[in-house]
Protein backbone atom coordinates (compact mmCIF):
# COMPACT_ATOMS: atom_id res chain seq x y z
CA UNK A 1 0.00 0.00 0.00
CA UNK A 2 1.45 3.71 -0.57
CA UNK A 3 2.52 5.74 2.22
CA UNK A 4 0.99 8.27 1.27
CA UNK A 5 -2.30 6.44 1.37
CA UNK A 6 -1.36 5.16 4.94
CA UNK A 7 -0.82 8.44 6.05
CA UNK A 8 -3.77 9.85 4.75
CA UNK A 9 -5.78 7.29 6.56
CA UNK A 10 -3.82 7.18 9.62
CA UNK A 11 -4.79 11.15 9.69
CA UNK A 12 -8.27 10.55 9.19
CA UNK A 13 -8.82 7.87 11.84
CA UNK A 14 -6.99 10.53 14.23
CA UNK A 15 -9.26 13.60 13.32
CA UNK A 16 -12.40 10.97 13.51
CA UNK A 17 -11.61 9.04 16.15
CA UNK A 18 -10.31 12.14 18.58
CA UNK A 19 -13.68 14.14 18.35
CA UNK A 20 -16.27 11.66 17.70
CA UNK A 21 -15.00 9.68 21.00
CA UNK A 22 -15.33 13.39 22.75
CA UNK A 23 -19.23 13.43 20.70
CA UNK A 24 -20.09 10.17 21.81
CA UNK A 25 -19.00 10.86 25.53
CA UNK A 26 -21.34 14.05 25.53
CA UNK A 27 -24.10 12.77 23.06
CA UNK A 28 -25.14 9.76 26.07
CA UNK A 29 -25.57 11.85 28.75
CA UNK A 30 -29.30 12.44 30.02
CA UNK A 31 -31.09 15.71 29.67
CA UNK A 32 -30.02 18.12 31.94
CA UNK A 33 -31.82 21.14 34.00
CA UNK A 34 -31.08 24.64 33.51
CA UNK A 35 -28.15 25.35 35.69
CA UNK A 36 -26.57 21.81 34.65
CA UNK A 37 -26.62 23.21 30.97
CA UNK A 38 -25.17 26.62 31.52
CA UNK A 39 -21.94 24.64 33.46
CA UNK A 40 -21.83 22.33 30.43
CA UNK A 41 -21.85 25.03 27.83
CA UNK A 42 -19.68 26.88 30.05
CA UNK A 43 -16.76 23.74 30.36
CA UNK A 44 -17.38 24.20 25.90
CA UNK A 45 -16.09 27.80 26.49
CA UNK A 46 -13.30 26.67 28.81
CA UNK A 47 -11.61 24.20 26.51
CA UNK A 48 -12.04 25.99 23.60
CA UNK A 49 -10.00 29.09 25.53
CA UNK A 50 -7.71 26.50 26.59
CA UNK A 51 -6.90 24.87 23.14
CA UNK A 52 -6.40 28.52 21.52
CA UNK A 53 -4.23 30.38 24.52
CA UNK A 54 -2.22 27.68 25.07
CA UNK A 55 -2.27 24.70 22.49
CA UNK A 56 -2.80 26.78 18.67
CA UNK A 57 -1.11 30.47 19.91
CA UNK A 58 1.78 29.49 21.12
CA UNK A 59 2.68 26.92 18.70
CA UNK A 60 1.84 29.29 15.99
CA UNK A 61 4.21 31.67 17.60
CA UNK A 62 6.56 29.00 17.85
CA UNK A 63 7.31 27.96 14.17
CA UNK A 64 7.44 31.50 12.77
CA UNK A 65 7.61 35.47 13.74
CA UNK A 66 4.52 36.45 15.61
CA UNK A 67 2.67 38.78 13.16
CA UNK A 68 2.19 35.50 11.10
CA UNK A 69 0.23 34.17 13.66
CA UNK A 70 -1.59 37.07 15.18
CA UNK A 71 -2.40 38.03 10.94
CA UNK A 72 -4.06 34.03 10.82
CA UNK A 73 -5.89 35.02 14.05
CA UNK A 74 -7.67 37.86 12.56
CA UNK A 75 -8.21 36.43 9.63
CA UNK A 76 -10.02 33.58 11.27
CA UNK A 77 -12.28 35.64 13.42
CA UNK A 78 -13.34 37.43 10.17
CA UNK A 79 -14.19 34.24 8.95
CA UNK A 80 -16.15 33.42 11.65
CA UNK A 81 -18.11 36.81 11.81
CA UNK A 82 -19.33 36.71 8.17
CA UNK A 83 -20.26 32.70 8.70
CA UNK A 84 -22.35 33.94 11.27
CA UNK A 85 -24.59 35.92 9.13
CA UNK A 86 -24.96 32.93 6.66
CA UNK A 87 -25.69 29.89 9.63
CA UNK A 88 -28.44 31.27 11.17
CA UNK A 89 -30.31 31.17 7.64
CA UNK A 90 -30.83 27.20 8.04
CA UNK A 91 -33.70 26.64 9.07
CA UNK A 92 -34.73 23.65 7.44
CA UNK A 93 -32.54 21.98 10.10
CA UNK A 94 -34.52 23.14 13.14
CA UNK A 95 -38.25 25.03 13.40
CA UNK A 96 -37.79 25.57 17.13
CA UNK A 97 -35.95 29.38 17.41
CA UNK A 98 -33.57 28.27 20.95
CA UNK A 99 -33.14 24.71 18.96
CA UNK A 100 -31.92 26.26 16.03
CA UNK A 101 -29.59 29.06 18.26
CA UNK A 102 -27.92 26.10 19.71
CA UNK A 103 -27.49 24.26 16.46
CA UNK A 104 -26.09 26.87 14.81
CA UNK A 105 -23.79 27.60 17.71
CA UNK A 106 -22.59 23.50 17.94
CA UNK A 107 -22.10 23.89 13.95
CA UNK A 108 -20.02 26.72 14.02
CA UNK A 109 -17.86 25.24 16.74
CA UNK A 110 -17.54 22.33 14.24
CA UNK A 111 -16.24 24.25 11.48
CA UNK A 112 -13.70 25.52 14.33
CA UNK A 113 -12.56 22.54 14.68
CA UNK A 114 -12.48 21.39 10.87
CA UNK A 115 -10.46 24.55 10.77
CA UNK A 116 -8.43 23.63 13.70
CA UNK A 117 -7.34 19.93 12.54
CA UNK A 118 -6.32 20.82 8.96
CA UNK A 119 -2.64 22.04 10.23
CA UNK A 120 -2.53 19.12 13.05
CA UNK A 121 -3.29 16.84 9.86
CA UNK A 122 -0.19 18.75 8.22
CA UNK A 123 1.43 17.96 11.27
CA UNK A 124 0.69 14.56 11.07
CA UNK A 125 2.28 13.88 7.52
CA UNK A 126 4.98 16.58 8.07
CA UNK A 127 6.11 13.80 11.30
CA UNK A 128 5.83 10.81 9.22
CA UNK A 129 8.08 12.75 6.70
CA UNK A 130 10.43 12.47 8.93
CA UNK A 131 9.92 8.93 10.53
CA UNK A 132 7.25 6.54 10.62
CA UNK A 133 7.63 5.71 14.89
CA UNK A 134 7.55 9.97 14.80
CA UNK A 135 3.82 10.22 12.65
CA UNK A 136 2.16 7.18 14.59
CA UNK A 137 2.85 9.15 17.56
CA UNK A 138 1.83 12.71 16.76
CA UNK A 139 -1.42 10.96 15.15
CA UNK A 140 -2.09 9.51 18.87
CA UNK A 141 -1.97 12.60 20.39
CA UNK A 142 -3.70 14.11 17.85
CA UNK A 143 -6.56 12.18 18.27
CA UNK A 144 -6.31 12.51 22.10
CA UNK A 145 -6.29 16.13 21.98
CA UNK A 146 -9.63 16.38 19.69
CA UNK A 147 -11.28 14.44 22.35
CA UNK A 148 -12.50 17.57 24.59
CA UNK A 149 -13.03 19.72 21.30
CA UNK A 150 -15.77 17.08 19.89
CA UNK A 151 -17.21 17.42 23.58
CA UNK A 152 -16.93 21.24 23.15
CA UNK A 153 -19.19 20.35 19.67
CA UNK A 154 -21.48 18.00 21.37
CA UNK A 155 -22.43 19.84 24.35
CA UNK A 156 -24.56 22.61 22.54
CA UNK A 157 -26.21 20.21 20.04
CA UNK A 158 -27.47 18.09 22.45
CA UNK A 159 -29.46 21.48 23.71
CA UNK A 160 -31.12 20.85 20.27
CA UNK A 161 -33.67 18.00 19.08
CA UNK A 162 -31.14 16.36 17.53
CA UNK A 163 -30.75 12.58 18.66
CA UNK A 164 -27.51 11.03 19.62
CA UNK A 165 -26.69 9.49 16.61
CA UNK A 166 -26.57 12.96 14.89
CA UNK A 167 -24.37 13.99 17.38
CA UNK A 168 -22.24 11.68 16.88
CA UNK A 169 -22.31 11.72 13.24
CA UNK A 170 -21.68 15.75 12.72
CA UNK A 171 -18.67 15.66 15.95
CA UNK A 172 -17.70 12.54 13.66
CA UNK A 173 -17.86 15.02 10.34
CA UNK A 174 -15.59 17.35 11.90
CA UNK A 175 -12.78 15.39 12.16
CA UNK A 176 -12.27 14.57 8.75
CA UNK A 177 -9.96 17.66 7.17
CA UNK A 178 -7.48 16.13 9.56
CA UNK A 179 -7.03 13.49 6.93
CA UNK A 180 -6.82 16.61 4.18
CA UNK A 181 -3.81 18.28 6.11
CA UNK A 182 -2.01 14.74 6.71
CA UNK A 183 -2.16 13.80 2.78
CA UNK A 184 -0.48 17.52 2.12
CA UNK A 185 1.86 17.54 4.91
CA UNK A 186 2.92 14.00 3.14
CA UNK A 187 3.03 15.46 -0.08
CA UNK A 188 5.05 18.18 0.68
CA UNK A 189 7.44 16.74 3.27
CA UNK A 190 8.31 19.82 5.46
CA UNK A 191 5.38 22.61 5.46
CA UNK A 192 6.63 25.97 5.04
CA UNK A 193 6.70 27.61 8.94
CA UNK A 194 5.00 31.01 7.88
CA UNK A 195 2.05 28.83 6.29
CA UNK A 196 1.73 26.49 9.12
CA UNK A 197 1.52 29.50 11.51
CA UNK A 198 -0.79 31.13 9.18
CA UNK A 199 -3.15 28.01 9.74
CA UNK A 200 -2.72 27.73 13.27
CA UNK A 201 -3.38 31.23 13.56
CA UNK A 202 -6.50 30.94 11.33
CA UNK A 203 -7.61 27.93 13.48
CA UNK A 204 -7.17 30.23 16.98
CA UNK A 205 -9.50 33.07 15.49
CA UNK A 206 -12.48 31.04 14.14
CA UNK A 207 -12.13 29.31 18.05
CA UNK A 208 -12.00 32.47 19.94
CA UNK A 209 -14.66 33.67 18.14
CA UNK A 210 -17.56 30.88 18.33
CA UNK A 211 -16.26 31.39 22.14
CA UNK A 212 -16.82 34.64 23.00
CA UNK A 213 -19.59 35.45 20.43
CA UNK A 214 -21.99 32.02 21.99
CA UNK A 215 -20.74 30.29 24.42
CA UNK A 216 -20.26 32.16 26.81
CA UNK A 217 -22.82 34.78 26.48
CA UNK A 218 -25.65 31.30 26.57
CA UNK A 219 -24.00 29.73 29.08
CA UNK A 220 -24.49 32.93 31.58
CA UNK A 221 -27.51 33.95 29.76
CA UNK A 222 -28.85 29.94 31.35
CA UNK A 223 -27.00 29.99 34.93
CA UNK A 224 -27.84 29.83 38.17
CA UNK A 225 -25.77 31.27 40.52
CA UNK A 226 -22.37 30.78 38.75
CA UNK A 227 -23.10 27.49 37.74
CA UNK A 228 -21.41 29.28 33.57
CA UNK A 229 -18.61 30.44 35.66
CA UNK A 230 -17.39 27.38 37.44
CA UNK A 231 -18.24 25.84 33.99
CA UNK A 232 -15.38 27.86 32.26
CA UNK A 233 -13.24 27.26 34.81
CA UNK A 234 -13.68 23.43 35.38
CA UNK A 235 -13.19 23.41 31.37
CA UNK A 236 -10.02 25.69 31.02
CA UNK A 237 -8.72 23.00 33.59
CA UNK A 238 -9.11 19.99 31.38
CA UNK A 239 -7.56 21.75 28.35
CA UNK A 240 -5.15 22.64 29.73
CA UNK A 241 -4.11 18.97 31.25
CA UNK A 242 -4.58 17.56 27.94
CA UNK A 243 -2.65 19.88 26.31
CA UNK A 244 0.38 19.77 29.34
CA UNK A 245 0.32 15.49 29.20
CA UNK A 246 0.58 15.80 25.30
CA UNK A 247 3.59 18.62 25.67
CA UNK A 248 5.46 15.40 28.40
CA UNK A 249 5.54 13.30 25.30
Amino acid sequence: MSPLIVITALGTLAGVLGTGLGGLAVAVLPRLNQKALSAVLGFSAGVMLAVVAFDLMPEAFAVAPIGWGLLGLVAGTVLLAVSDLLVPHMHFLSTDEESQRFLRTGLLIGLGIALHNLPEGLAIGAGFSSSRAFGLSVALLMAIQNAPEGMAMACPLCLTKMGPPQIILWTLLAGFPMGLGAFLGGVLGRVSPVLLALALGFAAGAMLFITCDELIPDAQELRQGHSGTFGIVVGVIVGVTFSSLIRLF
